[in-house]
């Protein structure tokens, strides 16, 4: 018989074999950031009033400051079932866990969970924002995730992204959590699978160890595209886009993770239009590959994301990885041609001459004597 979930510590609260009675939640609109101001009421850290943070118990502090609430709970409960746990304690923030529902083990999901309790306590002296403890982390991430997901699902869910199965909010003890279900994907974290091949250090790789090189290009290839396609067709920009956050299934195709931390353009202000469809000069299609892979912009640092994956020839010689980004997208129907004025930048001819003349077969100037669209592309950020 499964034990059943309570305020014992983090390590077995949400453990292998926890039973959660769920039922569906309304989560509030995102905020902090540009979304606007956090809706809660600000804690109230009276009765902690000169006690060292490090003694304050958490789960009083989450009774005092429950989570923000919408609409009630829905009637219906279903029961979850955890048969694993994928959460990286020493991060502190949501549980990641296996579950299935209502009894049937034949069907996996992702549960994840935002519970205050065991997010960085905060501090009651005044802050960067309008929220400043657990609980209202833990509201922001729920908040933000939930509607990431539900504004991606009818577009692109299940494809780049995992499947949404909802949002929901079950009891612990006297107080009341909330998390959301997402598909189990079938594949391996691709941090997992660089850091299989890294020293014990973590300085350096055994590319020996790594996947094939074709492989990891294809990888590559399809995590740029998957994201270039969230943000153009759901109008989600991923901000955190990091190895730990893609899931690599064996054919290469790739599942992008983990959305509490995103831009989503349908609750931003009004004069942060997407490019999509703003009503001044709105885009037909999202700006060329080649603007956000050219390697010569910022070369390929020990910060590069993806500086274990590459292949070594392509960071011993960079032209090689620009070679292939010519190759790859130089006529792609899908993006727009590289603009005028990021064929025009300056900082192109850090590239040398090689890479310039691969520039003047796309439209570059082979001089500076006519000035560049005063227009800059539009597109992801790093």
């Amino acid at each position: 018989m499964g034990m059943t979930s309570h305020d014992a510590p983090s390590s077995t609260r949400y453990g292998v074999d926890t039973t959660l009675r769920i039922r569906n939640h309304e989560p509030p609109e995102p905020f902090t950031g540009t979304y606007g101001p956090c809706p809660r009421r600000p804690a109230d850290w009276s009765r902690w009033k000169g006690q060292n943070l490090r003694e304050i118990d958490r789960v009083e502090f989450a009774l005092a400051n429950p989570p923000f609430e919408t609409d009630p709970p829905g009637s219906l409960e279903r029961t979850l079932t955890v048969t694993g746990v994928k959460t990286i304690r020493n991060r502190g923030g949501p549980h990641v866990v296996t579950c299935f529902l209502d009894g049937d083990p034949s069907t996996e999901y992702i549960a994840k969970i935002f519970d205050g309790v065991d997010y960085s306590l905060g501090d009651p002296g005044p802050g960067l924002f309008d929220y400043n403890d657990c609980m209202s982390f833990a509201d922001r991430d729920y908040s933000i995730e939930a509607w990431a997901y539900r504004t991606m699902q009818p577009v692109i869910g299940g494809t780049f992204v995992p499947a949404y199965h909802g949002s929901w909010t079950f009891p612990v003890g006297e107080r009341w959590v909330r998390m959301i279900l997402v598909e189990l994907v079938q594949g391996e974290c691709m941090l997992d699978i660089i850091t299989r091949a890294e020293d014990k250090y973590g300085l350096n790789v055994d590319y020996a160890r790594l996947p094939p090189e074709d492989f990891r290009i294809r990888v590559l290839k399809n995590i740029h595209e998957a994201n270039l396609f969230i943000w153009w067709h759901a109008g989600v920009r991923h901000d955190d886009l990091v190895p730990r956050n893609v899931m690599v299934k064996p054919d290469g195709s790739v599942v992008i993770i983990d959305f509490n931390h995103v831009y989503i353009y349908d609750f931003t202000p009004s004069y942060d239009m997407h490019p999509r469809t703003r009503e001044l000069n709105p885009r037909p299609l999202p700006p060329s590959l080649i603007e956000r892979l050219w390697p010569f912009q910022r070369g390929f640092k020990t910060d590069y994301p993806w500086i274990r994956w590459l292949p070594q020839r392509w960071i011993e010689n960079p032209i090689l990885a620009a070679e292939w980004v010519m190759e790859t997208y130089r006529d792609d129907p899908r993006c727009m041609p590289p603009s005028a004025f990021w064929l025009n930048k300056d900082i192109h001819k850090e590239g040398g001459e090689k890479a310039l003349r691969l520039l003047e077969s796309l439209g570059r100037e082979p001089a500076a004597s006519e000035a560049p669209d005063p227009q800059p592309s539009e597109g992801l950020t790093e």
